[in-house]
């Protein structure tokens, strides 16, 4: 568990059926888990069939990576009905009953396309985010601007956090760029804004995890395609590899939406860690009409396929196994990564 400084208070609940410590920005379920899986880019118009999937799977945990729904004109009524509609599917509701789920949003659920810190119904469409999530009232999040959250699970060798990182709320407007090649110009911004920033760096200063996902709506490292990514926020996006490596943070796992694509591009840090982000997209409507696209950080195939991604743990032989499924629930690629 992650110590805090003198003078905050400790506040026990029960949160999702389980004992449940939450400091002053941490969540921490003494349980370990043995699986989570993971998804982004669902609309609610379109053919649900791979929640019977996702349902059958059974993960202990579901974490939503972004675009849960999409509203329509920057409509809060139309955001609400759709997370009614999502909330009321048969599968999900059988996939809730005995799963943890987590969140965080992208733009369509935020409210508007590429959206960020001037759209002006941000804060009304957190609410809506959080009582999608049945975030409890108490819950620290709910005390900040912002969606971030962190959770821990586990204890010890069998320790893994969950950092959901807001891409949105404090993201600094784009510029176009002219360019054909790109979409959006460099920006000098902080993507994350100063707060979350100070959080995350007091949550990695004392992270003792074995494993450490980070999920956030856009990806991490790829970097050549012309839409919304990290590295249109250099400086963001430097800052974030360099905590990673300073803190020595263990087995940074990135989980990734947005693109209507799944693939998986890998780094290795000055820490001597490698990183990967994990983009598992869409799971409603995918890219299926793309044949290539550069990145020459991709260690898996392009796939193009209607996908979610998923983790086994196997604890006895500190093994962690990724794998991206298909509608069907067929692994497409698997990768297996040593616990340290």
């Amino acid at each position: 568990m992650v110590k805090r400084k003198l003078g905050v208070n400790l506040l026990v609940l029960i949160f999702l059926s389980l004992p449940v410590l939450i400091f002053a920005q941490d969540v921490s379920i003494k349980t370990p888990i043995n699986s989570l899986a993971f998804g982004s880019c669902n609309r609610t118009d379109l053919n649900p069939e791979i929640w019977d999937e996702i349902a059958d799977k059974n993960p202990e945990a579901w974490v939503w990576l972004g675009d849960i729904v999409y509203t329509d004109d920057k409509s809060m009524d139309d955001l609400a009905e759709k997370y009614l509609i999502q909330k009321s599917l048969s599968a999900y509701k059988k996939l809730i009953k005995n799963t943890k789920v987590f969140g965080i949003w992208d733009d369509h659920d935020f409210g508007d396309n590429d959206a960020g810190s001037s759209f002006s119904k941000k804060k009304e469409s957190r609410k809506l985010l959080f009582d999608f999530l049945n975030l409890p009232k108490d819950h620290p999040a709910q005390k900040r601007e912002g969606a971030y959250q962190s959770y821990c699970f586990g204890l010890g060798s069998q320790k893994i956090c969950l950092y959901l990182l807001d891409v949105r709320y404090f993201k600094e407007d784009y510029e176009s760029d002219p360019s054909p090649r790109q979409r959006y110009k460099k920006n000098k911004g902080l993507l994350l804004g100063k707060s979350q920033w100070d959080w995350l760096e007091n949550e990695l200063k004392n992270n003792d995890a074995v494993v450490n996902l980070f999920a956030g709506g856009i990806q991490l490292i790829s970097s050549e395609h012309p839409y919304e990514k990290w590295s249109n926020f250099p400086l963001a996006q430097k800052r974030f590899f360099d905590l990673l490596s300073q803190y020595k943070i263990k087995t940074p796992l990135y989980l990734s939406g947005d693109r209507h694509i799944a693939e998986v591009s890998a780094i290795s840090l000055e820490s001597g860690y490698c990183l990967y982000d994990v983009t598992s997209s869409g799971l409603t409507h995918s890219y299926n009409s793309l044949k290539d696209e550069a990145n020459s950080f991709r260690i898996s195939p392009l796939m193009t396929m209607l996908n979610f991604g998923m983790f086994t743990l196997d604890w006895k032989n500190r093994l962690l196994k990724l794998k991206i499924l298909d509608k069907n629930g067929i692994a497409q690629f698997t990768q297996n990564i040593i616990i340290d």
